[in-house]
């Protein structure tokens, strides 16, 4: 939707939200909008094919039945309370990736906070070249353009935000699944993955021009919909719930409670406030790990989260190492 069409929809939308499930005639709408009857109906036939059930007949007019699960800017940024996160908004049906849709949108100058979110991916991405099983109407898949302006050495530390304010946000809109976060951009419920966490940044040598915040959140995926690999090894909120949740809800709270945690931490000099909440999450402290990057491999106890960001090892006789990266796998239970 753009322009007035986009607007007129939004206003028809809220104005049949505020009925309470009472018809509103589409004169009553022209005339309270100043545009003619066609656009009103032209405006209800744009929520519907976004997913809202409006009903109409004649002399009654329209009446709202159901909300939408696609989340589109219509259904989520009503649910918003921030500044920035969310306030430029690109919906598509279906996309290679969000990411990659994401970073060339940003390199044309897209603004800050700019939200590309799809029903579907065909080519979704996952860390180290792997790819994001993207079905549609199921899941989240969305990604943010951020400008921190923050040094490049910082960077590496907002996957681990990104993580703490989904948790944050799932734990308040479903408190019943227990949320941990497996380093560096993992989110695992019962040892089986739930969501994850892609940033790619775009820089010079002292200068961050943008980074893109991709995440894959399974939200009513079921396991008979999986590929092989993934039964058993991934989980939603639906399998741990027993219920459905709405898309738009869900994602709000993210960008809710992802916006003021990148303020706190962008006027911190690193991941200090947040490593009491990081390592109280984790699902790898006090665990036993081998952490395997570029063909090499470190195994060690899990003690922390470094203030800027890398795994804490204990490796043997009071030796800690600290480690930027890689894949890191639980080889023995706690130490």
């Amino acid at each position: 939707m753009r322009g007035g069409a986009g607007r007129t929809a939004q206003v028809v939308l809220a104005r049949l939200g505020a009925a309470g499930g009472r018809a509103v005639s589409g004169e009553e709408l022209s005339h309270e909008l100043g545009v003619s009857r066609m656009a009103i109906s032209k405006a209800v036939g744009t929520l519907r094919a976004l997913g809202w059930t409006i009903d109409s007949a004649p002399r009654r007019g329209y009446r709202l039945l159901e909300g939408t699960d696609q989340p589109v800017a219509l259904a989520v940024q009503p649910l918003l309370g921030t500044t920035v996160l969310g306030r430029h908004w690109v919906y598509e049906v279906q996309v290679p990736s969000t990411n990659r849709l994401a970073a060339g949108l940003a390199a044309a100058g897209a603004p800050a906070g700019l939200v590309v979110v799809a029903d579907a991916q065909t080519q979704g991405l996952g860390r180290m070249g792997r790819g994001w099983h993207s079905p549609g109407g199921r899941n989240l898949y969305v990604s943010l353009v951020l400008r921190p302006g923050v040094p490049t050495v910082r960077v590496p530390q907002i996957a681990l935000l990104v993580g703490l304010a989904l948790r944050r946000a799932l734990a308040a809109v479903c408190p019943a699944v227990a949320v941990t976060l497996k380093w560096p951009n993992d989110l695992w419920v019962a040892g089986r993955k739930l969501a994850g966490v892609l940033c790619e940044m775009d820089a010079e040598v002292d200068r961050v021009r943008h980074v893109i915040v991709g995440v894959g959140l399974n939200v009513n995926a079921v396991p008979d919909e999986w590929p092989a690999d993934l039964v058993g090894r991934a989980t939603s909120l639906r399998v741990e719930t027993g219920t459905s949740w709405s898309r738009p809800q869900v994602l709000a709270a993210f960008l809710n409670a992802l916006e003021p945690l990148l303020n706190e931490w962008r006027g911190a000099e690193d991941l200090g406030p947040f490593l009491g909440e990081l390592d109280g999450a984790s699902a790898l402290c006090g665990q036993r790990v081998r952490v395997e990057a570029g063909g090499r491999g470190v195994e060690g106890l899990v003690v922390g989260t470094a203030p800027d960001g890398r795994l804490r090892l204990e490796t043997g006789a009071g030796a800690e190492v600290l480690v930027s990266s890689g894949d890191a796998h639980i080889v023995a239970g706690p130490g």
